[in-house]
């Protein structure tokens, strides 16, 4: 009978403790809210090209480009093969 008992006592140390870690891992979970990442796209403006003053020259397979800038006076010279 004592040892039916011990058992028994055992058994139902090992249910409570099992059911105590049950309950601890359940009940200390977070709950983390979810975040939504929202993009906002904006035109990009294209950017604006000054010709300023000055000179430039461009040699390729093809030929010669010299343009010259000063002021409101612009002259461009194009020479081809």
């Amino acid at each position: 009978m004592k040892k039916s008992i011990l058992k028994t006592g055992n058994i139902l140390s090992l249910s409570i403790l099992v059911l105590m870690l049950f309950l601890a891992f359940t009940s200390c979970r977070e709950d983390k809210a979810k975040t939504e990442t929202v993009v906002i796209e904006k035109p990009v403006e294209a950017p604006k090209t000054e010709e300023t003053n000055g000179t430039s020259l461009k040699v390729d397979g093809d030929g010669v480009e010299f343009s010259t800038k000063n002021g409101k006076k612009k002259t461009e010279i194009t020479i081809k093969d």
